[in-house]
C-alpha cells in the first residue's frame, strides 16, 4: 500500500493536517482571509454565510493557536481587530487550491 493509506498508522501526516483544516468552516475562513489580505471580523462573518458568532469565533481561534492566522488589536475606541493569514497558511494556499482543481474536475 502506499503512504497514503495511513488509518493504521500511529502518526498520520494527513490526519494532522485534517485536524488543523478540517471541519465545515475552516478552510472557507482561511480563504476569505487569503483573499482580503486583512479582514475583520463583521466582514468575514459577511463572507461566510450561515456561521454562527459562537463557530466563527471557535475557528478563529483554533486557526489562530495553529499559527495558520494572525490575529491584531488596534487600540482604538472602539477596539479594532483585523485577522490576516500567516507565513504558514501561505505555505498551505497552493495546496487548497490544487484540492479545489481537484475537487472541480471530480464534479463534473
Amino acid at each position: 500500500m502506499g503512504h497514503y493509506d495511513c488509518p493504521c498508522m500511529e502518526k498520520c501526516p494527513l490526519q494532522h493536517a485534517m485536524l488543523l483544516i478540517g471541519g465545515k468552516w475552516k478552510v472557507q475562513i482561511l480563504c476569505a482571509v487569503c483573499n482580503a489580505g486583512s479582514i475583520r471580523y463583521n466582514a468575514l462573518r459577511g463572507k461566510l454565510d450561515g456561521v454562527s458568532n459562537t463557530v466563527l469565533s471557535s475557528a478563529l481561534k483554533e486557526l489562530e493557536r495553529d499559527g495558520l492566522i494572525q490575529r491584531q488589536e488596534f487600540l482604538e475606541v472602539p477596539v479594532r481587530v483585523e485577522y490576516r493569514p500567516t507565513e504558514r497558511c501561505r505555505t498551505l494556499l497552493p495546496i487548497l487550491e490544487a484540492l479545489s482543481d481537484w475537487a472541480e474536475a471530480d464534479m463534473k
